[in-house]
């Protein structure tokens, strides 16, 4: 599935968008990458909609609600894969963990907008939902943390938190990079790398 393709399907099953906002908020996503936040106008998005921009402040009363919705659903994508890796109790604590590796490795490359506009937009938001939002960031990190160190007992928890950090940083740099647009095998090589830092043996 390409990137385009993902991206609307998520936003489509966003519960809380009609239409029009969903419109809005797949056109606005690929401003964002391509033109930053800072350099992209409600003008702009109404544009490429084909409404005009105080239309815009039909469906969102600004720039920041619409970025603020995007880096909600983005959060919950993380939430719900990574609960959907943790959700069986009984699997083996390395079979979760790699199993977690394969989704969070094809999920961001496939949606390589949100997991971009996540990590370099989240500054343009208030300071109460950046606080909000990196909350839940954490809570997602403790629970990789948390279950590194099931795999690996003889790591401290420093070094689990370093080692699950670099990871995620090095997924975003490299979709930041724009290597390959072959989805497939950048997630197979995203997928390596992260296993060879995590020092998890991805087995046959």
């Amino acid at each position: 599935m390409a990137e385009s393709d993902e991206l609307e399907s998520l936003i489509s099953q966003g519960r809380k968008h009609g239409v029009r906002k969903r419109v809005i908020l797949l056109q606005a996503a690929r401003l964002f990458v391509e033109r930053g936040y800072a350099d992209t106008g409600i003008d702009d998005i109404g544009a490429v909609v084909g409404i005009s921009g105080p239309a815009v402040y039909r469906h969102f009363p600004g720039k920041q609600a619409i970025l603020l919705a995007l880096i909600e659903l983005s959060l919950e994508r993380l939430q719900e894969g990574t609960q959907a890796a943790l959700a069986d109790r009984d699997r083996d604590p390395r079979e979760a963990l790699i199993a977690l590796v394969d989704w969070f490795s094809r999920s961001s490359v496939e949606n390589r907008s949100l997991t971009l506009i996540m990590q370099a937009e989240l500054l343009w938001l208030p300071e109460q939902d950046r606080r909000r939002l990196n909350r839940q960031m954490r809570q997602i990190r403790e629970e990789w943390v948390g279950l590194l160190i099931e795999v690996r007992p003889e790591l401290s928890d420093l070094a689990a938190r370093i080692a699950v950090t670099s990871v995620m940083g090095m997924v975003t740099a490299v979709l930041a990079a724009r290597l390959s647009d072959d989805i497939r095998a950048l997630s197979a090589h995203l997928r390596a790398q992260m296993l060879a830092v995590l020092h998890v043996p991805a087995g046959s």
